[in-house]
């Protein structure tokens, strides 16, 4: 159960002007209601996790179907085209994708079932996923509507950019990628919607939600994946995507794209100023990016601008 976060201040002086002294009282007891709340925020959301009682988000039925039927069925087109067909929505955008400069040959398509031929099964799936989990980016709360916004942002980011890199390396499929940067930070939609059933969530500040965030983040995401069946590859990524100097083994694999990606995507940003460089990351050292070198990534990027803004298309896809 959320604590309550919101807090009586005391009444301003009427008389008085405060001096420093209590200025000084008043941020330090402020600090310590704002360190009091995070702990039992963390608190009480681990303590459901632990329990098994935390209230994971769900998938849309569409795409639960999608993968009962890519596991069971004989991987017949049609079929998979009959299940996607049940969401209007998808079905156009799963169109459109299959159309686009990437996918597209010769002759248009307009139907669902070309769609996946097209694509294939295993990138059919992948895309339906993709789509799908666009649906889970939203809160009542005004806060966490503005973070979900940026959470989106940044995961359609890293995802496009996931997508670019496995093309350089031949070594990842370009929409396992994808989905894979579209999910590393799975864990903080679960968190913000536990955080938004809280009394008084837009009372929460920036830093107290970064900090609930900052330490469950990996945990949750990894128990959301494996609760919707994910590859353990993919539970890695939302588990350990934050992990600058992960390191566990000599082959590379998507959780390791995920990480350049997100260094690349922070170029730019106050973020850069508390990152490692990009030859620090044990991560870009094993990926086989050829002659993506520290020196060169940020320019052979800078031109695959336009392959990046595809890519994003494919996740925002309408």
């Amino acid at each position: 159960m959320c604590p309550n976060s919101q807090k009586k201040t005391p009444p301003e002086a009427s008389v008085h002007p405060i001096t420093r002294d209590h200025r000084g009282q008043d941020a330090r007891r402020k600090n310590a209601e704002q360190v009091e709340l995070e702990s039992l925020l963390s608190f009480d959301l681990y303590n459901d996790l632990r329990l098994e009682k935390l209230d994971l988000p769900t998938l849309p039925e569409v795409a639960v179907r999608i993968g009962r039927a890519v596991k069971d069925d004989t991987r017949d087109a049609s079929r998979i085209a009959e299940v996607i067909q049940t969401d209007p929505v998808i079905t156009a955008k799963l169109i459109r994708v299959a159309n686009s400069a990437y996918y597209g040959g010769m002759q248009p398509l307009n139907s669902c079932e070309g769609a996946v031929v097209r694509l294939g099964i295993d990138t059919t799936h992948n895309l339906v996923l993709t789509f799908a989990l666009q649906d889970l980016f939203h809160s009542k709360s005004a806060t966490l509507k503005k973070r979900m916004r940026q959470l989106w942002k940044h995961s359609t980011r890293v995802a496009a950019l996931c997508f670019v890199l496995a093309k350089q390396t031949r070594a990842f499929s370009p929409d396992q990628a994808l989905l894979a940067g579209l999910i590393h930070d799975i864990g903080e939609i679960a968190i913000l919607t536990y955080l938004g059933k809280c009394t008084g969530p837009d009372s929460l500040t920036e830093e107290q939600i970064e900090s609930v965030v900052t330490a469950l983040r990996g945990q949750v995401g990894g128990m959301i994946l494996r609760y919707w069946d994910f590859a353990p590859e993919f539970v890695s990524v939302a588990m350990e995507a934050e992990d600058w100097r992960r390191d566990p083994g000599p082959d590379p694999d998507y959780c390791d794209l995920v990480i350049v990606a997100q260094l690349h995507s922070f170029v730019g940003t106050p973020r850069m100023t508390s990152l490692p460089t990009l030859n620090e990351l044990p991560a870009f050292t094993k990926l086989p990016l050829g002659e993506l070198t520290p020196q060169n990534s940020l320019k052979i990027l800078d031109e695959a601008q336009e392959q990046i803004r595809t890519a994003e298309t494919l996740v925002v896809a309408n």
